[in-house]
């Protein structure tokens, strides 16, 4: 192998370490995209990441609705994230198929692209029904690091 090679390696294993390590901090994240789209109770979170390998921990600051939620399932391949947040405050809704009430469930997935976040949102609510009748609705948030973690 040569010197080139080995440098070649090295350099992508550090990228790969350095990207998850850069993701540990507080994060401000905002909804992108049609206005009318956007959700009307939050319009931005702020997450405080932290790392342990490749484990996602934190908490997820979302407005009054759907609250402060602890992270879970968070996981860390390279430059990309994804988590679970379960909101603290429940919602009703009635519609054509019924009436329907549960905690919201978020879940995100994203990639750290520079200094940003770029993330997708699947949010487990009322506003848009998948094919199999359950309430799901998918948006684009951008993120910028806040502070690093402390």
């Amino acid at each position: 192998m040569t010197n080139l090679m080995r440098s070649g390696i090295l350099l992508a294993a550090f990228a790969l370490s350095a990207s998850a390590a850069d993701i540990a901090g507080t994060w401000k994240a905002w909804f992108v995209g049609p206005i009318g789209e956007r959700p009307k109770m939050v319009s931005e979170m702020t997450f405080d990441l932290a790392v342990a390998g490749a484990k996602l921990t934190g908490m997820a600051h979302m407005s009054v609705w759907p609250g402060d939620a602890p992270i879970t399932e968070g996981k860390i391949d390279g430059d990309r994230i994804s988590f679970t947040v379960v909101g603290k405050r429940p919602w009703t809704s009635s519609g054509p198929d019924g009436k329907a009430s549960g905690y919201p469930k978020l879940d995100f997935t994203g990639k750290l692209d520079g200094a940003d976040l770029k993330l997708t949102l699947t949010w487990g609510s009322v506003m848009i029904y998948g094919s199999d009748k359950t309430p799901v609705h998918t948006l684009e948030m951008q993120g910028k690091k806040i502070s690093d973690s402390k």
